[in-house]
């Protein structure tokens, strides 16, 4: 089991940046973009007492890690890290898009895969035709805005890293409000993290929602255009002994956010992982978003699975969609008219055609 002591040799300054204290002052008001499937369980809220009970656990285990690395001698250990990070920079990544076409970071365009409608045990998947347009009401999450969702299946991942270059952001009409970030999913609900525009300072701030948004301060502020290298929102125990998991988000090896959840080992053989960039309206009607954003890039994308050391290539798993109660949930484009792709970059803004 991969504990939160990957990263948390960070030292004590991050301790600074714990969510728990009260969001940042200058974000606006987030748009819950994605409600949960009408057939998951509806968890209650977690009590202070929970919240306050993980706060102790991160603060404890961070201390400890930092107090145990300061007495490590660095001088008979290699740049293991270093090396493997070296290597994956290196590596050669395929990439198929939502309609078949596959691409390698470094050859470029390597022709068309044809994709077979996915069946589990659980439920039989329908493979979403992206070129077909449903209303709104019919996505799950599709009245909360415009997005590009990319979504594996529900196999038990446990993180997601990934080079983000973050969109240019023009002509955002009222209510609306660009987000780019990572998803689990599982039957318990749904948590997120990655990055928030700010509307009114026009730059984008580090987040997490679980049970509520959690918000990185200044310090870790990004602008359009801006890539974010070694990108990671994973899943962990403080200590193997706890109850619940935390959700971590790391940057560069930098530990930005820390947030509890609601998750037990209950759910490590069943979630699901997401990668989206949306702009978020309340009340969207797949017509009235006057917003754009440009150029939004996912690059060398690894995920794993709980109880796996070895992260791969999001490319060597199948991405899924399905048709359940009446919505379209997991990899899709809400809607066509406003997704908009050129090799690997995505844009969300109204076709004009």
């Amino acid at each position: 089991m991969k504990t939160a002591k990957m990263v948390l040799s960070l030292g004590m300054a991050a301790l600074f940046s714990l969510p728990f204290a009260t969001a940042y002052a200058e974000s606006n008001t987030p748009v819950n973009q994605e409600p949960q499937p009408a057939s998951s369980t509806a968890a209650s809220d977690i009590d202070s007492d929970f919240f306050q009970q993980q706060k102790r656990a991160v603060i404890r285990d961070t201390a400890g890690t930092a107090a145990d690395v300061k007495e490590q001698s660095t001088s008979d250990k290699p740049d293991v890290q270093a090396e493997e990070t070296q290597q994956l920079v290196n590596a050669d990544y395929t990439y198929m898009t939502v309609t078949g076409e596959v691409y390698s970071s470094k050859r470029g365009y390597l022709g068309a895969a044809k994709r077979e409608d996915e069946v589990n045990n659980l439920t039989s998947s329908t493979q979403f035709n992206p070129n077909n347009t449903f209303p709104v009401n019919q996505i799950n999450g599709g009245t909360t805005g415009a997005f590009e969702r990319r979504q594996l299946g529900f196999e038990g991942f446990d993180s997601i890293t990934s080079d983000i270059t973050l969109p240019a952001v023009s002509g955002l009409g009222e209510g609306e409000q660009p987000w780019v970030y990572y998803g689990f999913d599982s039957e318990r609900g749904a948590i997120e993290a990655g990055y928030s525009y700010q509307t009114g300072t026009h730059r984008w701030l580090p987040y997490i929602r679980s049970n509520g948004f959690y918000y990185g301060d200044s310090t870790n502020q990004k602008y359009d255009g801006n890539q974010v290298k070694n990108v990671k929102f994973y899943l962990s125990k403080t200590v193997s002994t706890d109850t619940y998991y935390n959700a971590y988000f790391v940057v560069n090896n930098t530990q930005v956010l820390i947030a509890p959840t609601k998750w037990t080992d209950s759910d490590t053989d069943s979630t699901s992982v997401k990668r989206v960039t949306s702009i978020a309206k309340k009340a969207f009607d797949g017509n009235n978003i006057q917003g754009t954003t440009m150029n939004q890039r996912y690059e060398n994308v690894q995920v794993s699975r709980f109880n796996e050391e070895q992260a791969y290539p999001w490319s060597q798993y199948t991405e899924y969609t399905e048709q359940r109660n009446g919505k379209w949930y997991g990899t899709l484009d809400n809607s066509p008219a406003y997704v908009h792709r050129n090799w690997i970059n995505s844009s969300i803004f109204k076709s004009t055609n």
